[in-house]
């Protein structure tokens, strides 16, 4: 046989068997869990990175709620976030697993840890299951990095509202969170909670909102004030991004997430 013709079967016969790097794209892994907490299902979204499969590296992971607005291939593209489009722009060692939690029927309890005029808060137990059976889930299906420190939670409008709750109550769980038109309105003792927790300043916060909602950004600028006295600094509680000309919708998050991301990724 020819030595050229054999030099292509050896080659063919490589690449065949080598790792598959190229086809080891980024991808959304859909699933069902239980509620225990609440006596419900819910599916969860769940983006691994470009290289997941072929490394073997550990991923810090953000969970988000609305979770079914967060990637493309959303029914309505103008209620997307495109985490995933946007994650794509980041080399493999700046990105992160995300794990989107659909929202239900009783959203507006689920994000509330208080009673409010809409309802008996279900937010407590929410929480919970994010953070005693979610959590341990995902740390055992997914190579993650499992300290406070490269876990992060985030969310919009009520979704803002609980991630500040969540990460007030576990701050040995969430070391940041991103709190993004936070609806803090409909529970100001969420204010009376941070004044009153022992907070750890080691912890972040990224506080944002758009310019056109209203009395948000004075909702915004009393919980950072907050957080100063409390002995957080600039590097753990930057400034309140304030969107200009932005409303309190999704166009607006999907620029405040991606902002909070650069700023997070950097740490």
């Amino acid at each position: 046989m020819p030595r050229s013709i054999l030099y292509f079967i050896v080659l063919l016969t490589s690449l065949a068997y080598a790792p598959s790097f190229a086809q080891d794209t980024a991808r959304i892994i859909t699933e069902n869990i239980h509620i225990p907490q609440l006596n419900r299902e819910r599916t969860i979204r769940i983006y691994l990175p470009a290289g997941y499969t072929a490394s073997k590296r550990a991923y810090p992971v953000i969970y988000i709620h609305d979770g079914q607005n967060l990637f493309s291939g959303t029914k309505n593209p103008a209620f997307s976030w495109y985490i995933d489009s946007l994650l794509k722009t980041y080399p493999p060692n700046k990105q992160a697993i995300i794990v989107g939690i659909n929202n239900g029927k009783n959203r507006i309890m689920e994000y509330n840890a208080w009673d409010s005029n809409y309802g008996k808060q279900e937010g407590v137990a929410y929480t919970d299951f994010i953070v005693n059976t979610l959590k341990p889930h995902i740390d055992s299906a997914y190579r993650t990095l499992k300290d406070a420190k490269h876990t992060v939670i985030a969310g919009s409008s009520m979704g803002g509202l609980i991630s500040m709750y969540a990460a007030i109550k576990y701050p040995q769980i969430f070391g940041t969170a991103g709190v993004f038109s936070p609806s803090f309105w409909i529970a100001p003792k969420m204010y009376e909670l941070v004044a009153s927790e022992k907070l750890n300043t080691k912890n972040r916060f990224f506080l944002a909102c758009g310019d056109q909602e209203g009395n948000e950004t004075e909702y915004v600028a009393r919980m950072d004030s907050l957080l100063l006295s409390k002995g957080f600094d600039r590097k753990h509680v930057p400034d309140p991004l304030i969107v200009k000309d932005s409303r309190h919708n999704e166009a607006q998050w999907r620029k405040a997430f991606a902002a909070f991301y650069a700023w997070w990724i950097k740490q």
